[in-house]
């Protein structure tokens, strides 16, 4: 697929009138308007994220990893880089791209989230976004219903943002601190960049928090693969998709078998799973 599209223009002939005939010329294709700056569902800065050295480097150390003798969980580990997060702590620059990247990302799912799954959302009044960055999913939420009271939750550095009538900011770290406590928790690919042990602790948090107020459920924004094998349309797309978690992050794709036995672990009774869009889901968890 190019770049840019033919397209047909009308000539308008000197002096007005008809009979200019047509030229045929070039324009931006639908996919690639996803990179123009004016574009409110742009992916530029997705799209030079995922390039920069930062992410790209991992990639070319995949084959001396898997070599390795090492019980090395993630390639950084093997070749004596930092994990992505402390990439960003360290190189303000790629911590505010990669804001950035999510940011954009954020506002189109979510808004795809919240029209497809309208019901897991009506009769909240209050919801902690856990791991929220900048807020852009909670501001989709609280703009598509504005009696939720919304909060983002995230390291103290990453939320230095103004607040509105329904959305505040607290700093935390989702993994020592308490969560606040609200009617539902939302995580958006928050999970699938973390290993099993990392999540079941932040899991176990959610369910303190839901225990202790008495609240409702954990909303997860992820990615499930539908385990379809080769057979899938989806296949190629969940593959290329755990192979990046595998090269610049801890986390991994799941299945739904492996989101049910964590959500089991972590002493959670029940889940349900909405697909959203692509490999995108809405997953419902309750105490």
């Amino acid at each position: 697929m190019g770049y840019f599209t033919q397209v047909e223009q009308q000539i308008v002939p000197e002096g007005g009138g008809r009979g200019g005939g047509t030229e045929e010329l070039y324009w931006v294709a639908p996919l690639s308007q996803l990179l123009l700056k004016n574009n409110p569902f742009n992916a530029r800065s997705l799209v030079i994220c995922l390039n920069h050295p930062n992410v790209v480097d991992p990639w070319r150390h995949m084959s001396a990893w898997f070599r390795s003798s090492n019980d090395d969980n993630i390639i950084h580990d093997t070749v004596g880089g930092k994990k992505l997060y402390e990439v960003c702590s360290a190189d303000a620059g790629f911590g505010q791209l990669l804001a950035e990247s999510m940011g954009g990302d954020s506002w189109m799912f979510s808004r795809a989230m919240v029209a497809n799954c309208k019901e897991a959302f009506e009769g909240l009044s209050s919801l902690v976004d856990v791991g929220g960055s900048t807020g852009t999913t909670a501001k989709v939420i609280a703009e598509a219903f504005p009696s939720i009271h919304c909060t983002v939750f995230d390291l103290p550095n990453v939320v230095a943002a103004e607040s509105l009538p329904n959305l505040d900011y607290v700093g935390g770290d989702m993994f020592t601190d308490d969560i606040p406590p609200a009617d539902a928790l939302l995580f958006k690919w928050v999970l699938l960049d973390w290993p099993d042990e990392a999540c079941l602790k932040v899991l176990k948090q959610c369910r303190k928090a839901l225990l202790s107020s008495k609240n409702d459920h954990v909303l997860g924004h992820e990615s499930c693969s539908s385990g379809g094998g080769n057979s899938d349309r989806g296949a190629s797309s969940s593959l290329l998709l755990d192979l990046m978690l595998m090269a610049v992050a801890e986390g991994c794709l799941r299945s739904e078998k492996q989101w049910g036995k964590l959500f089991s672990d972590a002493g959670f009774s029940s889940y349900v799973i909405t697909p959203v869009a692509g490999l995108r889901s809405l997953i419902q968890v309750y105490p």
